[in-house]
């Protein structure tokens, strides 16, 4: 591909791909919270992630005339501005479904729940776009239920609850909804405190949607009534104030989407978006996929195997304890941004193969192939 000459300036957070470079003679990264108008005076392209508000004034003295986002949601983007510019504008969405979808997963073998879910436990799921959509189908075929609440879009009868409320009174619950104020039914502070009063004893509470789908005071009454919380997005994101990383079991600064798969793919259709061409994730952007090696781990059960398989794959755990550590008793913003900035890619295991312990063992093999893994059995 022959480069463009496009001048672009982008989130640093944004994955720099073969096929971005491919596009631009001036490609300028800087923290995206810090993007300023200045910045842009001679940019033809604007990259961004969900930290950068795109609105009139950072654009008006610009001669920018694409927009992309490297993210699913959308809500901190004025779009009817850019129409009215006539700056085109894409986003990435399904690009880290996967991704999101594992550390769930992960989250429910760190928390000891996967067995509850290969024996036809429910999850309550509230959102069904990409995210929820992946989760729901991946829980399916591992043996689980799932019911989900999503106004905005249509949901199989069989996955569909009649309530918001019924949603939420799942022994897991996981939201996955966008960010919106859009009539009849807004996505901010949509989990309040009301609809909490029927949840069951020992519910696992997740959100690694976006901070604000969740009230403060719903947070509140969560801990409370003694919830397993586990929260990869907060209230006052980017600041995490010492009660609420005191009242989670696991807490993860907004990289549940973070993976290499997840990242390189964003960019991609960003630069899909920009020039028109397709462009494929080489090795130069993947690096090497290394075989997960599961050959040490016999099957006692199959909950405890795929609990094994999940954390060797990602466990959320060493991204706990690094926000600990990093962080103390309370979050400052700037060394939030930072985790997140030097955050080690991780690796999906969509499209892995898994050395597996025992040959030909079809209780295993389905766990794999379901969580689109492929078992292999050569020594």
């Amino acid at each position: 591909m022959q480069s463009m000459g496009y001048r672009i300036v982008a989130d640093e957070n944004i994955q720099v791909t073969s096929a971005l470079r491919s596009i631009s003679d001036s490609l300028i990264t800087l923290p995206g919270r810090d993007i300023a108008p200045a910045h842009l005076a001679d940019a033809d392209v604007l990259l961004v992630r969900s930290v950068t508000s795109v609105t009139e004034p950072l654009l008006a003295a610009s001669q920018v005339t694409f927009v992309g986002s490297a993210t699913a949601g959308v809500e901190h983007i004025d779009t009817e501005y850019l129409a009215s510019r006539g700056i085109r504008f894409a986003s990435a969405p399904g690009a880290n479904a996967n991704a999101v979808t594992e550390y769930v997963l992960s989250v429910l073998a760190a928390r000891g729940r996967i067995a509850e879910v290969l024996q036809g436990g429910c999850l309550g799921i509230v959102g069904y776009g990409n995210v929820g959509r992946q989760l729901a189908s991946t829980v399916v075929e591992l043996g689980g239920a799932a019911v989900v609440w999503d106004p905005w879009q249509t949901v199989p009868p069989e996955l569909s609850s009649p309530s918001l409320e019924f949603v939420l009174q799942q022994k897991i619950v996981t939201l996955h909804a966008s960010l919106h104020e859009q009539s009849p039914w807004p996505s901010r502070a949509m989990v309040d405190t009301p609809l909490l009063e029927n949840i069951p004893s020992g519910q696992l509470f997740i959100n690694a949607a976006r901070g604000e789908l969740l009230t403060k005071a719903a947070l509140d009454t969560l801990t409370a009534r003694g919830s397993d919380i586990v929260l990869d997005v907060w209230p006052d994101e980017p600041a995490i104030s010492a009660s609420q990383l005191a009242a989670v079991s696991l807490g993860t600064p907004h990289i549940a989407g973070y993976t290499k798969c997840a990242k390189v793919a964003a960019t991609n259709m960003l630069v899909h978006a920009l020039n028109g061409t397709l462009a494929e994730a080489d090795e130069a952007d993947m690096g090497v996929q290394a075989p997960i090696d599961m050959t040490r781990h016999q099957a006692v059960s199959a909950a405890t195997w795929l609990t094994q398989l999940l954390l060797t794959s990602y466990d959320p755990n060493v991204d706990t304890d690094a926000l600990v550590k990093t962080c103390g008793t309370e979050v400052r913003g700037n060394d939030f941004d930072a985790l997140r900035r030097d955050y080690a890619l991780r690796r999906e295991l969509r499209g892995r193969i898994v050395l597996m312990p025992t040959p030909h063992h079809a209780p295993l093999d389905r766990l794999v192939l379901a969580l689109g893994a492929t078992p292999s059995y050569a020594r």
